[in-house]
């Protein structure tokens, strides 16, 4: 496993943290949740459509498109909701238990997700461990909202 790849997680993850705080700030300015939750997808669109010119990325392949399944265009919606949820949940929760809940749930869904192979994903079954890390995760949130 490569180091670089581990510390982008980790600067990314960082990131995050940083997000859910501006977020909630933008909701302020704007008035509203949802409006701040579209300005920074908005954002986060042109960022990665001028990244992709700066990079000289191919176009991309759509001749499948049309034979696609549904499910395959749900990626961009738990996106935004995470956006709005991060918006909604900051101000009321702070910055870590929102993100201690939603990395909980991120993981209990991957759990599933991994167990069953859904979406084409590669199967790693569910053992003793795993599920003890994300209920050793879960007990980490009830430390933080522990007064």
């Amino acid at each position: 496993m490569n180091n670089l790849y581990l510390l982008f997680a980790l600067l990314t993850g960082a990131g995050v943290a940083v997000q859910s705080v501006i977020n909630a700030r933008l909701r302020v300015l704007l008035d509203g949740p949802f409006w701040a939750a579209a300005v920074q997808v908005i954002v986060a669109l042109v960022f990665l459509l001028v990244l992709t010119l700066l990079t000289r990325q191919p176009a991309p392949v759509l001749s499948g498109i049309a034979r696609a399944p549904l499910w395959i265009w749900t990626g961009g919606l738990f996106g935004a909701m995470f956006v709005l949820a991060t918006i909604i949940l900051t101000p009321k929760l702070g910055a870590t238990l929102t993100l201690a809940m939603m990395i909980v749930g991120q993981l209990t869904g991957a759990l599933v997700v991994d167990h069953y192979g859904l979406f084409s994903g590669t199967i790693v079954r569910l053992s003793t461990l795993r599920v003890l890390g994300v209920a050793l995760l879960l007990l980490g949130v009830w430390l933080i909202r522990w007064k």
